[in-house]
């Protein structure tokens, strides 16, 4: 019986889910999935510095790359560290590390590459896309809800996809998606709360590169 109550409670909260929409000038406005990402946007907040480990499986220009790292997030600043490049910013530089060649592209952290960037790509969502609740399902034994980002205005992004528990918020998968036919696919573990992180945690050392080339993009 007490397992049946619970299942009926956990339909009844699904279908709640989904039954929250609005039209507003026309457009089908999904308040639940809204909740979601923004129940996401301020856990990410809450858990900051944070970092977790992660994988890869990019899908473009019939070419495969796929491979692991870790990420490490301060607001502003982050790190994506793999074993074949690096990308990290203090909120003003970003340094580009290519691990084959051993060089490193100096920008400005505005034109740097943000498809790594999950903190940004997560914490601008409501703004520049409409999101929609898709369902609820287990992903690594983890009940998630899987919502689609669609853009509201032009972009290289076609669609982005989260899986973010239901129970704290926090992402487990993204798929992004490109007008291109790009796709980008994370898997995220081994997530970390409110770390310890210091400065150099986001500036690249060039004293553990020996021979690094320097290239100043700025």
């Amino acid at each position: 019986m007490k397992r049946l109550i619970i299942s009926i409670l956990a339909l009844f909260l699904t279908f709640s889910l989904f039954a929250q929409t609005e039209k507003r000038n026309g457009v089908v406005i999904d308040k639940g999935a809204q909740k979601i990402v923004g129940n996401v946007v301020a856990q990410m907040k809450k858990d900051t510095p944070f970092s977790f480990a992660f994988t890869y499986d990019i899908q473009e220009n019939n070419a495969k790359q796929k491979g692991k790292g870790t990420f490490i997030s301060n607001n502003s600043k982050y790190s994506v560290v793999t074993d074949q490049f690096s990308y990290i910013s203090n909120g003003t530089t970003m340094w580009n590390y290519n691990t084959k060649t051993n060089e490193v592209e100096v920008m400005d952290a505005e034109d740097g590459n943000t498809m790594f960037n999950f903190t940004k790509i997560i914490g601008n969502s409501l703004k520049n896309f409409r999101p929609k609740l898709i369902r609820q399902e287990k992903f690594g034994g983890v009940n998630c809800n899987i919502v689609d980002l669609t853009p509201m205005k032009s972009s290289a992004i076609s669609k982005i996809r989260i899986y973010a528990s239901a129970t704290n918020n926090r992402l487990h998968k993204m798929e992004i998606s490109t007008y291109e036919g790009a796709k980008y696919i994370y898997t995220f573990s081994n997530y970390k709360p409110n770390i310890s992180v210091t400065s150099s945690t986001f500036t690249f050392d060039k004293t553990k590169h020996l021979k690094v080339k320097v290239v100043d993009l700025r």
